[in-house]
This record gives structure tokens, sequence and C-alpha cells, in this order.
């Protein structure tokens, strides 16, 4: 009831109309929904504030729900095969000393 009544001042009214017009469990099932999203979208925006210095909250937020498109930011195969390469170059030329 804490939801409804930060929502609505006074919320009686509303839940009357909605019970007498049968729409009650489908206003319900909409706020719930409703607020289970506000909390989650605040959730990943306070993450985003704190972790996130490289991309807009839109793309970080697509890219984290799994919604951004396969084109978008993907990795070729030969660049991929390049930068294997690279590391593998790299890694051959290290020799740890002992102390």
């Amino acid at each position: 009831m804490d939801l409804v009544y930060k929502k609505y001042a006074s919320p009686f009214s509303l839940l009357d109309n909605l019970i007498v017009n049968e729409q009650f469990n489908e206003w319900v099932e909409h706020f719930s929904n409703k607020s289970a999203k506000e909390k989650d979208d605040k959730m990943l925006w306070e993450f985003f504030l704190h972790k996130v210095h490289d991309k807009s909250f839109t793309d970080w937020k697509a890219e984290m729900k799994g919604e951004s498109s396969p084109e978008h930011g993907a990795m070729e195969e030969a660049e991929k095969e390049k930068i294997i390469a690279d590391s593998r170059s790299i890694l051959n030329g290290f020799s740890p000393t002992s102390n």
C-alpha cells in the first residue's frame, strides 16, 4: 500500500472505481510490473553511474539486457585472429626472471 501512497495522494477513490469497473486485478498487475521495472532501472542507473565510463547509458543498458544488435560492436574473425596472434607473440617473447 505504501507504493500506492507514493504515486497517489488519496488512492481510495481510484481503487473504488477500479473495483466497481472490475479492473482492479489488471491495474494491480500493471502497477506491480511498472514498479518493478522502475526499481530495476534505478538499480541499473546507479550501477552505471559508478562503474561504467566508456558507454552511454542507453547502449550499456541494451548490452546488459542482450538487446544490442550483433553488428554493433561485433568483431570480425580476422580481427580476433590478429589479436590472438599478437598476444601469443608477446607471450612467446616473455621470459620470467628468477630472483
